[in-house]
């Protein structure tokens, strides 16, 4: 666990075994905001030691590694936490369909990364993922505006890397962009449903606009400024 300091506030972050895949929790008393989660006991920890009795959750795109943790947060809130779920509305008809919930993508990627590193991140991975399908409580278009006590956040749609991607301003002093924007990585565009055209004309475009000085806190790897982009960076533009 990682505690980082954004948009003047303390924020966790988690980041997972596998697929290091970043998961962020913000606390305001008895609520918790929970961005991309994954399965962390250390998170349940957390979550049930500050006494939550509300969770909203917010997811930046429709990839199992992002929502992995979906499950155990929906399970708990029968008896421990309110759970509302809100994405992006061609994210939440994805995690609807046992087509995109299915471990198969994310297990292709890793078995890559395995070949090349010498681990076996897939097969743990595969193992430990539950592939279920899952009910959105909330989606937008292409904006929603979210209050959460005295925080503001801007769901914006930045298509590209998957249809259902977003990335959520948070009171104009930090962004989460999940797979739409990495430093030292590429924004893949290539995947099932991925569109450079789309990123191009839409995402790139709202990145571009952007101020220099907004916190980056990206779906894998560590936070950085929007000023360590370039706007013609091969990490911004989609490969």
């Amino acid at each position: 666990m990682d505690r980082l300091t954004a948009a003047s506030r303390e924020i966790f972050r988690f980041v997972s075994e596998d697929v290091r895949t970043n998961m962020y929790v913000l606390l305001d008393g008895a609520r918790a905001l929970v961005v991309d989660p994954h399965p962390s006991a250390e998170v349940l920890a957390l979550l049930q030691g500050s006494g939550v009795a509300e969770c909203t959750v917010l997811l930046t795109h429709e990839h199992p590694d992002h929502i992995s943790g979906l499950c155990t947060l929906q399970e708990l809130r029968k008896t421990r936490w309110k759970t509302k779920i809100i994405c992006q509305e061609a994210c939440g008809r994805a995690i609807a369909s046992t087509d995109n919930c299915h471990p198969a993508l994310v297990v292709a990627m890793l078995a890559i990364q395995d070949s090349r590193n010498g681990t076996d991140t897939a097969e743990h991975f595969r193992q430990n993922y539950e592939p279920r399908t899952y009910a959105a409580d909330v989606t937008f278009g292409e904006r929603l505006e979210l209050d959460f006590g005295c925080e503001h956040f801007t769901l914006v749609s930045t298509p590209g890397h998957t249809p259902g991607s977003a990335c959520i301003l948070w009171n104009h002093a930090a962004v989460f962009t999940g797979d739409s924007l990495l430093r030292d990585m590429p924004v893949l565009t290539r995947l099932p449903g991925g569109s450079t055209k789309r990123y191009r004309e839409v995402t790139l475009p709202f990145l571009q606009s952007l101020d220099r000085n907004l916190l980056v806190l990206p779906g894998h790897g560590p936070e950085f400024r929007m000023s360590d982009v370039c706007h013609g960076d091969a990490h911004v533009e989609p490969v």
